[in-house]
């Protein structure tokens, strides 16, 4: 059986808050969802493949100020937290690398699609980071192939258990979803999808149907609303339904249920759990170019970034910035 085998990892945006998601994925990795510090008391939430840039709250509004969701948006957290110990000095000039890196045609100036590609970048690389870290567990190449055999005889051995075999054979099949050139073999971008399927298009009816399994404990197909709610609550004997999850069988009827049979199927739990209604990198890129843009000529100079530095990355730090100790370069 595997030595490794979890069903817990952090989300892409939410990379500092450890939780459980029921999702079962890989047995070298881990899934994504929102923490409860009452075990018995997981909504519906808990579940969903977040896509935020941040786990702090934002104002929607393009026009207003929220510098510190904006600041872990164009940073990620872990670098919006060394910013915040810099000078402003040196915030200043390690946003004038940032912004090489950004332009990428070196023109001078950042259009909103590059400034879109960095935030998208920023965004997922923790999935790549993590991917390429495990899948160097494997390979001695990020140009290397993987093989389903090399995979297996690492997580699960030669003598596997009914319960193991029924994990191997989960994870055999999501190999072979993520293995999109057919040669049975996978490349770290194919890895990629296997380890993290929540970020890839392809691998969305997958994810749904994994949790489809996980949910539908009698196996019908389909999960109803008493499989729903235990999902998220096991009451304690003589325990009355609190409030939350009266909620919660109003939501199950009234948003998840899309088709009002009584019970949730591949596509409704998807919907669900791998959202897709809203973009917030295209909203976070609008909303720094109408913070940044002064001239109104939708691109952004050198000049109009360093002059809204405080937007981008401005630093928490006061005169004993320095004093706080040296930050690593990005």
């Amino acid at each position: 059986m595997s030595n490794c085998h979890s069903s817990v990892l952090p989300l892409m945006t939410l990379a500092v808050i450890a939780v459980t998601l029921a999702v079962s994925l890989p047995s070298a990795q881990a899934s994504p969802a929102v923490v409860k510090a009452d075990s018995s008391h997981k909504d519906s939430g808990d579940r969903v493949y977040q896509h935020d840039l941040s786990d702090l709250d934002h104002d929607e509004d393009e026009d207003e100020d929220d510098h510190k969701y904006d600041h872990e948006a164009f940073l990620g957290k872990e670098d919006s937290s060394k910013f915040d110990k810099m000078s402003p000095e040196e915030s200043k000039a390690n946003l004038g690398k940032i912004v090489d890196k950004i332009d990428k045609d070196n023109d001078g100036m950042v259009t909103e699609k590059e400034l879109s590609d960095w935030i998208d970048y920023i965004s997922k690389r923790y999935v790549t980071e993590d991917s390429r870290k495990q899948f160097l567990d494997y390979a001695s190449s990020p140009a290397d192939k993987l093989s389903w055999d090399t995979y297996k005889a690492r997580n699960f051995g030669k003598d596997t258990d009914e319960a193991t075999s029924k994990s191997m054979s989960r994870d055999e099949r999501r190999w072979q979803r993520a293995d999109r050139d057919g040669d049975g073999m996978l490349s770290l971008a194919e890895f990629t999808d296997f380890t993290h399927p929540e970020e890839a298009p392809h691998m969305r009816e997958l994810v749904g149907l994994e949790t489809l399994e996980d949910m539908d404990k009698d196996k019908d197909g389909g999960v109803d609303i008493n499989e729903y709610i235990a999902d998220m609550w096991t009451p304690s004997a003589g325990e009355q339904e609190p409030d939350w999850v009266k909620t919660e069988r109003e939501t199950f009827s009234n948003v998840r249920d899309k088709n009002k049979d009584g019970r949730l199927d591949q596509a409704e739990i998807a919907s669900w759990i791998v959202p897709e209604d809203y973009n917030h990198v295209e909203a976070e890129t609008r909303h720094l170019m109408s913070q940044a843009d002064t001239d109104k000529d939708g691109r952004l100079s050198r000049q109009e970034i360093m002059d809204k530095y405080d937007v981008f990355v401005g630093s928490q730090a006061t005169d004993f910035g320095e004093a706080l100790g040296k930050h690593e370069e990005l």
